[in-house]
């Protein structure tokens, strides 16, 4: 079981209490700008307890900021190849630019190479989708190319595309560098 404390940070499994924070994260990304970089989250009671419940089963980690035990954001792991793992993370807005994310990411990558045993990270986001970009700079990752997505359509039917970046950041280099300076 997952339990990480940072300095303001507690990054751990969801439980299904969690679903309203979830179900006010989602409603907040929906309404970002970035929404149409990625696939529409549920925000119906119902759909976001199921979206809870998968969360619970899978890789997916719930941030709590640690004066108010509320859930802000989480962080994720995607793949079947556990040398190879995709970084995910979403955040509400309201606690965005402090540096939780980075934080975050930096305790749940330390996980994921001293723990898991994963040799490479990868990540994926719009190239328009600037803070997104920082915070994998920021974390050391790699660009390694570029690809057109699109996850969702107009009201015509026609697919969003956009151009997205591709990441890469390997455990020997993580290993290499001091992220203590990084909040």
């Amino acid at each position: 079981m997952i339990d990480i404390k940072t300095k303001r940070l507690e990054i751990k499994k969801f439980v299904i209490n969690n679903w309203m924070d979830l179900q006010e994260i989602f409603v907040d990304f929906g309404s970002s700008e970035y929404a149409i970089y990625d696939f529409q989250m549920p925000t119906s009671d119902s759909r976001v307890k199921e979206r809870t419940d998968w969360y619970i089963k899978n890789n997916f980690f719930a941030v709590y900021e640690l004066n108010n035990n509320k859930v802000i954001g989480y962080v994720c792991f995607n793949g079947e190849n556990y040398k190879e793992l995709d970084l995910g993370y979403c955040f509400n807005s309201l606690y965005q630019g402090k540096g939780y994310a980075t934080e975050a990411c930096i305790a749940i990558i330390n996980y994921a190479f001293n723990t898991l045993q994963v040799e490479r990270l990868t990540g994926s986001t719009a190239n328009l989708n600037y803070p997104s970009c920082r915070v994998l700079n920021r974390l050391g990752f790699s660009k390694t190319g570029e690809c057109i997505n699109s996850f969702r359509k107009t009201t015509e039917g026609n697919p969003i595309e956009f151009a997205g970046s591709l990441f890469l950041l390997k455990k020997d280099e993580w290993m290499k560098k001091d992220y203590s300076h990084i909040k």
